[in-house]
């Protein structure tokens, strides 16, 4: 019987791990990198690389703009920034809960 339930377990935990791995292979293909206008920015040989990356362009050919702009790694504390945020844990100049207005 208990033998059984190993059995079970392991093809449980194999068949998790291989949803798991399939997962992270299926990341973003490969993509370029774009400005405002839809130009492709290549740093490795130099191809616009004075000019900043647009998400609407990049991101936003695949992705759903809107949704991507709210996230957290994409506000950063933008969203939630205040002149007296820190004021509570006595920090003045913390500004936010992400990386905006606090170094």
């Amino acid at each position: 019987m208990k033998m059984r339930y190993f059995l079970v377990t392991l093809g449980i935990l194999l068949l998790f791990s291989t949803a798991l791995l399939s997962q992270i292979k299926s990341g973003c293909p490969k993509f370029f990198l774009k400005d405002e206008k839809g130009n492709t920015i290549n740093p490795i040989n130099g191809k616009n690389d004075n000019v900043p990356l647009s998400t609407k362009q990049t991101c936003g050919t695949c992705h759903d703009y809107e949704t991507i702009t709210q996230g957290y790694h994409f506000q950063q504390g933008w969203d939630k920034i205040r002149d007296d945020f820190g004021k509570e844990k006595n920090k003045p100049w913390v500004l936010s809960d992400g990386m905006m207005g606090k170094w």
